[in-house]
């Protein structure tokens, strides 16, 4: 009896609640159709009449990810006290997999969000960690670093922990990830160096030292690997980018500290596109700035402030198939944009 109570309670509760939410669309009608909403204006960067090399296409957040939930779900959701799903808090790392998945590492919310970006939906993994900031993917195996516990976290795509190397591997404060064919590329920021770890958690080498000179670090936080297996780490702290071979061997270098447009103040996510231009986060300025294969300044775009194309403290960043995706930290939320090359 107390259940056909509670039961009879609901459903006129709900039927009260549709029914205002008929009147209220009836009494919202307008007497004179309005006008059709004007589409937005294209962002893109450069600003005409030069071409367009950047184009804006859209923000990625939890709440308008995948399929809206039924009035009658979100009612229940109400009366039960159960919560949505949760928002990001601060992401950070990206990566995608190779079925247009993207994985955004939450460095305080303690997941993982997962868009499938192929099939419009949503979900999360759970990951527990004090700051999760680096992500990839490396076959069928999905890696999280937790900076703050010092260790390199291997799960499934479905988030079961297959295992995890700590401080005991040599481990201070690791963060930037990037995976290649059967290994991970792993920054360890504090230890001033990059970890080479195989697939099934064994440690294959490691390069780099504390200093200025090339080859060596000072706080690096990010890294990614170029179409060529080239390895591009921002070497946050020397305000620079240096270029590795796939074994760790020195290549190059660009970048110095500044606040004029190819300078350097708080470089952090960095990725490269399919013509080999190389695109760093400057966290400080809230922009994306770009160069060509060897160091030259060619374009920045974003700028501070909550808006489509606008950055409040970016941090990762990521580029398949020519959409980068930048983890728009404090705006809690990944934006993406798209490369317009001439052969487009």
């Amino acid at each position: 009896m107390k259940w056909l109570r509670v039961r009879n309670i609901f459903v006129a509760a709900l039927c009260a609640a549709t029914a205002c939410a008929a009147a209220m669309r009836e009494s919202a009608t307008p007497a004179i159709q309005q006008p059709a909403r004007q589409p937005a204006v294209t962002l893109v960067w450069p600003e005409p009449p030069a071409p367009a090399r950047i184009r804006y296409l859209k923000a990625l957040i939890p709440t308008t990810a995948g399929r809206k939930r039924s009035l009658l779900a979100r009612f229940w959701n109400v009366v039960t006290g159960g919560r949505e799903e949760a928002a990001m808090t601060q992401p950070y790392g990206l990566a995608m997999d190779t079925l247009d998945r993207l994985y955004v590492a939450d460095t305080f919310g303690q997941a993982v969000h997962v868009f499938d970006l192929r099939n419009g939906r949503y979900s999360s993994i759970r990951v527990e960690g004090e700051s999760l900031i680096g992500v990839a993917v490396l076959g069928d195996r999905l890696l999280v670093t937790d900076s703050t516990g010092g260790r390199l976290i291997c799960l499934t795509l479905e988030g079961k922990r297959l295992w995890t190397l700590g401080r005991e591997a040599g481990f201070d404060r690791p963060t930037g990830l990037a995976a290649t064919g059967d290994r991970v590329y792993v920054v360890d920021t504090l230890a001033h160096r990059v970890v080479v770890v195989s697939a099934t958690g064994a440690v294959l080498g490691r390069f780099g030292s504390h200093g200025g000179e090339p080859g060596q670090f000072n706080f690096p936080t990010n890294i990614a690997v170029g179409p060529d297996g080239r390895l591009y780490v921002t070497d946050s702290m020397n305000f620079r980018v240096q270029i590795f071979d796939p074994s760790g061997k020195f290549l190059s270098l660009f970048g110095h500290l500044g606040d004029g447009s190819g300078d350097f103040s708080r470089p952090k996510g960095i990725g490269i596109d399919s013509d080999g231009n190389i695109y760093v986060v400057e966290g400080l300025h809230d922009v994306v700035q770009i160069f060509d294969e060897k160091g030259q300044f060619l374009l920045a775009f974003g700028g501070s402030g909550t808006g489509d194309g606008e950055f409040w403290l970016p941090a990762g960043l990521a580029i398949h198939d020519d959409r980068i995706y930048v983890s728009d930290s404090s705006n809690r939320r990944v934006q993406v944009f798209d490369y317009r090359t001439e052969r487009r």
